[in-house]
């Protein structure tokens, strides 16, 4: 399972991956697509298991007390393809180039230049307490960490990487993006440089987090990919870099760092074969994300996403076989809500979607993904395949509606 920092008492139902009430959410659901008019089922037999939400976990906070796990389901990475990370926003901070002592390791260089602006964040919740990570974001006490880190904490407390300990207000959480801001009252704090680029695979890429409570914890690994998408109960985590970095319960919201010292990720989500531990496959948030999003929620403390309003499922190769469809890749619409841009814009149940303003779209993850790139009031283009036609749909996205 993987794990994200994350501090809920419970799992999220699976309800929660459709319809909520007369809302239905941009989400992938388990049921098998509709056929389309005058399709035949194929023999059903020999399908593929394939990785849903619950296949994937938070890094799970650790309780203060027994050391458990708080382990949070999250979502599964599909190999789709998204675009680069936008650029780190104007909290970016000109460092010089790295200087590695003679006698000293690269790791070691970075983990000093680092390790001061990587904090231990504690929370104490109605379902008891745990830890996560945050990083720097402003020398006045703004810090980013995951929205499950502090999701709902009734006291969130910082530690910086001095011993001193500050009680945080939490600005703003956005779930869906997964990120969060503290304040703390200090001032003087010191701030990494965030990178401005997307990094390459085989990058070298080294995370610095407080896993278990443990602080100012260093491990050292490669980038293993990038533009992963990751999905959870509420929306898929696009654009993720994947890294064999250690990352543990404990390492939510702290930095994914790479050779020149520069924060490109914050840790968000590990992708484990069984108890929660670490098996090499993890997952940040690029900072370019997380520092546009930690705008908005400073600047607004909320978050205004792009809402289609369908639930659909993937069409895989075997799928396609299954119900004689006219494509073999794409996303299929298993339920459109009322008062919805899809509705409005006359999207049907069994409508495969095949584009986006002409970029391939190949699974329901990757729709859902690409919607998240738009704001609310844009005007998208949809490539449809119903039956055997090849619509040509536009869509006024709104704004994702609230839920549980």
């Amino acid at each position: 399972m993987d794990t994200l920092d994350r501090t809920p008492t419970s799992e999220p139902s699976p309800a929660e991956g459709g319809a909520t009430g007369t809302q239905v959410l941009d989400r992938p659901t388990t049921v098998l697509p509709p056929p389309p008019p005058g399709a035949v089922p194929a023999d059903p037999s020999g399908r593929d298991r394939r990785l849903g939400w619950r296949d994937y976990v938070a890094v799970a906070a650790v309780a203060g007390v027994t050391s458990a796990l708080v382990a949070v389901p999250l979502a599964r990475t599909d190999g789709t393809t998204a675009v680069d990370a936008p650029v780190a926003s104007g909290a970016t901070t000109e460092r010089a180039p790295l200087d590695v002592p003679s006698g000293s390791s690269l790791v070691a260089a970075i983990a000093d230049r680092v390790s001061p602006a990587v904090v231990r964040i504690d929370v104490q919740a109605q379902g008891g307490r745990g830890s996560g990570s945050g990083v720097i974001y402003s020398q006045d006490g703004m810090v980013i960490t995951n929205a499950h880190v502090v999701q709902g904490a009734g006291e969130v407390a910082v530690t910086l990487p001095d011993g001193k300990r500050h009680v945080a207000e939490v600005l703003g959480a956005d779930p869906r993006s997964d990120i969060a801001v503290l304040d703390v009252d200090a001032t003087g704090l010191p701030v990494p440089a965030f990178a401005d680029a997307t990094p390459g695979v085989g990058d070298d890429a080294i995370a610095i987090g407080s896993p278990f409570g443990l602080d100012g914890s260093v491990t050292a690994g490669i980038v293993s990919a990038v533009n992963r998408t990751v999905s959870s109960p509420r929306a898929p985590l696009v654009d993720m870099i994947q890294t064999d970095a250690a990352i543990n319960p404990g390492n939510s919201g702290g930095a994914l760092v790479n050779a020149a010292g520069e924060v490109i990720g914050i840790n968000t989500a590990i992708l484990s074969g069984g108890g929660g531990g670490n098996d090499g496959i993890g997952f940040a948030i690029p900072i370019g994300t997380a520092t546009a999003i930690a705008d908005e929620l400073i600047e607004f403390g909320e978050v205004r996403h792009a809402f289609l309003g369908i639930t659909g499922a993937d069409v895989a190769p075997d799928v396609a076989e299954l119900y004689n469809l006219p494509v073999d890749a794409g996303a299929v619409v298993t339920s459109v809500g009322p008062d919805t841009p899809a509705a409005a814009a006359g999207l049907q149940r069994g409508d495969i979607v095949t584009a986006i303003d002409g970029d391939e779209v190949r699974s329901m993850q990757e729709l859902a993904g690409r919607i998240q790139r738009f704001s609310p009031d844009d005007t998208v283009t949809l490539t449809v395949a119903r039956g055997q036609e090849t619509l040509e749909i536009e869509v006024t996205l709104a704004e994702q509606p609230d839920v549980p």
